[in-house]
């Protein structure tokens, strides 16, 4: 009876630990996911340049409708991923200055 308890109480603590660990590794994934900017293809035509990030909405950047001309859509699709990148620049760098400091790093030797 008293193995039947241990392997009762050893699958219990297990289960705690498991669920302890991938709550830490979620909150890691989350605190390192980057803004990236992506284009989408939109029903009826056209296209959408956002920014999408892990746990964060997408923030649509600029619409680009769907009846131009190969050239003009080139254009657009280029301006409107160059906007998108600096503006995930921007927020990656805010969000980078506003987590905490990690452990002190060493010099190299």
């Amino acid at each position: 009876m008293a193995l039947l308890d241990a392997l009762i109480l050893f699958a219990v603590v297990w289960i705690g630990l498991s669920v302890a660990w991938l709550v830490r590794e979620r909150r890691r994934a989350l605190a390192a996911a980057r803004w990236e900017p992506r284009t989408r293809a939109i029903q009826g035509g056209g296209h959408i340049v956002e920014l999408v990030c892990r746990g964060e909405p997408a923030q649509e950047v600029r619409r680009i409708p769907g009846d131009l001309d190969w050239d003009e859509l080139g254009t657009q699709l280029a301006e409107g991923m160059s906007e998108a990148q600096a503006r995930a620049a921007t927020l990656n760098g805010a969000r980078a200055a506003a987590a905490p400091p990690s452990a002190p790093r060493r010099r190299p030797r």
